[in-house]
């Protein structure tokens, strides 16, 4: 069986939701196989403490993906600390957590913002630095 250890050495992704559950799964098998990640979320603490135990390869950087300025920063940052974005791993996402009719509609329209708006925003924001690194994947 062939290592796969370095698959991922030069490539730099953004991992929306990485503070937590499968964005922290995803952080650690980039890293594990030679890539770069910035852990966006809103936990801070949480993302904070990822990015130090992944160390060199790993930053933290607070992330509302419901917000285009917030994701502008957030794509500048990783330009700024890494040099290139090659990878978004789009993860960020609520459920309603609650049956349909005792579903608030004020609830359900964050649940769309973040859930649908949030990866619209996402995908707007790195497409054209995914451009100037020659291509990516998201």
């Amino acid at each position: 069986m062939q290592s796969n250890s370095g698959q991922l050495a030069g490539k730099v992704v953004v991992i929306t939701g990485g503070a937590g559950g499968l964005g922290t799964a995803f952080a650690r098998h980039i890293v594990g196989r030679g890539g770069s990640v910035v852990v966006a979320d809103l936990l801070d603490d949480e993302g904070k403490q990822l990015a130090g135990e992944l160390g060199a390869q790993a930053r933290y950087t607070h992330l509302d993906v419901t917000d285009p300025e917030q994701w502008s920063a957030a794509v500048q940052f990783t330009l700024d600390e890494f040099g290139s974005l090659n990878g978004l791993v789009n993860n960020a996402g609520v459920s309603t957590g609650q049956y349909l009719e005792h579903e608030p509609l004020a609830h359900f329209r964050m649940v769309l913002e973040i859930n649908l708006v949030g990866v619209f925003n996402g995908l707007q924001a790195v497409i054209a630095p995914m451009r100037s690194a020659g291509g990516g994947s998201i």
